[in-house]
């Protein structure tokens, strides 16, 4: 059932074929859990979308690292008038955290998205795209980076953690660090990676929008910067092939860039 229903709406992804490759590794507690929360605005239809999202980001990040036997993580999730059709598509918060001596830990967040943009989001097929992308935040991409928070940034704002960076190394060995938007206005910079330095254009964690969307080992492997325990069939430590830097890419046809604005609320 679990399989059933990603391939039901990941339909044209393709998936690296060490997928179905056994998890078990001794010592790791697979015990990470997102709950989605539904509140008002959403469909039967975009329910299920968040549910996906939800269910491919179980399969990336399965547990906590130093065997941390952690808390999971509640969404909750809205369909809000933000700003009308277009502009921002949706905005993500982190509400309640957990700060252990090694990690800063999400427990609670919300995602918004505009009730104005829903309908043509969705119907375009790119709603999985966007739950996706805000899902990432609420889990801790960019909203967690901070010096008093994870400390993942260099003093120019750039990415330093160890296994991001480690995975970005795959196809650009001399780097010393993944390039961090630094425009785009407050809830872009600083929360997403630089477009195209930080994984190309389509990358999904970029700040925008764009074509053939993909998710690269990069962002993947960030997590495990956050305290996350990742899928070793995604992990820098287990598979450290080139090859594998992108995972999969989702088909959009016919549509333009939009801009993803992020805020970060307390």
């Amino acid at each position: 059932m679990y399989l059933k229903s990603i391939y039901a709406a990941l339909a044209g992804i393709t998936l690296s074929a060490s997928y179905f490759i056994n998890l078990a590794n001794a010592g790791t507690i697979y015990d990470f859990d997102i709950r989605v929360n539904f509140d008002s605005g959403l469909t039967n239809s975009q329910q299920t979308v968040f549910s996906d999202a939800e269910n491919l980001w179980e399969l990336f990040i399965v547990g906590y690292r130093d065997e941390f036997p952690g808390p999971g993580l509640d969404i909750s999730a809205s369909g809000q008038n933000i700003d009308g059709v277009g502009g921002t598509l949706g905005k993500t918060g982190i509400t309640y955290g957990l700060f252990i001596p090694s990690y800063v830990y999400a427990t609670e967040g919300t995602i918004q998205i505009d009730s104005a943009d829903l309908l043509s989001i969705e119907t375009a097929g790119n709603l999985f795209h966007l739950v996706m992308h805000e899902m990432a935040h609420a889990i801790g991409f960019g909203i967690l980076w901070g010096p008093t928070l994870n400390d993942l940034l260099d003093s120019a704002g750039n990415y330093i953690g160890q296994y991001g960076l480690e995975a970005y190394q795959l196809s650009n060995p001399e780097a010393t660090f993944v390039p961090v938007e630094q425009d785009g206005g407050p809830g872009t910079a600083g929360y997403h990676w630089n477009e195209p330095y930080g994984g190309g254009l389509s990358e999904l964690m970029t700040g925008w929008l764009d074509p053939n969307t993909t998710i690269s080992l990069t962002t993947i492997n960030s997590f495990a910067d956050l305290g996350y325990v990742i899928n070793p069939n995604f992990s820098v430590e287990q598979v450290p092939e080139p090859s594998t830097l992108v995972i999969f890419a989702f088909a959009i046809m016919g549509l333009f860039s939009r801009k993803y604005n992020k805020q970060y609320r307390n």
